[in-house]
This record gives structure tokens, C-alpha cells and sequence, in this order.
């Protein structure tokens, strides 16, 4: 048998590797995606900038509902509370909002008028409390 050409090279491609530029890192894992990147991280330039929370700007005319018990025991009462003229990112940010506790456990949070009826089943919910 005659070999004829270059001879094979019998390199083992790696399994994990990364590839790390000025900007970003690149992790790969072939177990995962055969050909693309797992993970891709941006390096941070700088200091982030905090975003600017205006809290009465509201996305369109939809209420911010949020769900939450009172305390972090079994037995305790969920609420509901419903901002109208207050905007997402206020109602996540703050510290403390007026009509939930400190201690509160927060169940679910959104945006839209239909998950006041949807939580209200789900919860077995009576009466809601409105903040405007």
C-alpha cells in the first residue's frame, strides 16, 4: 500500500475550550452545541451606568399588579396591589412602597390589567387594593 500526499495529522479537537478577545470571552463546549458558542461574555467598559427612574412615567395606561404575602410564614395572607400611575421599574427598585410591609414575600409581579383577574383565581383572591 502506497500512502501518496500529506499524512494525516491524528490531533484530538478539545472538548471545553475558550476564546478570549479585547472585549468579549467566548466559551465553547462541543457536548453542548457541536458548533457554536455555549456562553459569550462582554467585558465591562468602564463604570455601568445606572438607568434614570422617573417614577410617574408609565408604560401605556397598564397597571403594575403585584402579588405577596405578608410574612414568610405558611399561613400568611396574600395580597394583591395595584399601582395605576406608577411605572415597573419604580414598583422593582424601590426600597419600601406604600401598602406592602418590609417583611412582605413578593409571589408574583406584572404589568397589564389581565393578571389582576388571573392571580385573583389563582389566589383565591376577594377584593384588590388600588394605589393610584
Amino acid at each position: 500500500m502506497e500512502l501518496r500526499g500529506r499524512p494525516k495529522e491524528n490531533d484530538i479537537a478539545p472538548i471545553k475550550f475558550t476564546l478570549e478577545t479585547d472585549e468579549t470571552i467566548y466559551y465553547f463546549d462541543r457536548t453542548i452545541h457541536k458548533g457554536g458558542t455555549v456562553k459569550v461574555n462582554v467585558k465591562p467598559d468602564g463604570k455601568p451606568v445606572e438607568p434614570e427612574i422617573i417614577p410617574n412615567q408609565k408604560y401605556g395606561k397598564a397597571p403594575v399588579v403585584v402579588v405577596f404575602k405578608t410574612s414568610n410564614r405558611s399561613n400568611a395572607q396574600t395580597k394583591m396591589k395595584i399601582y395605576k400611575n406608577r411605572n415597573i421599574d419604580w414598583v422593582l427598585g424601590s426600597g419600601k412602597l406604600p401598602g406592602i410591609p418590609e417583611k412582605a414575600v413578593w409571589l408574583e409581579t406584572g404589568v397589564g390589567s389581565k393578571f389582576v383577574d388571573i392571580w385573583k383565581e389563582k389566589y383565591k383572591l376577594k377584593e384588590e387594593k388600588n394605589e393610584d
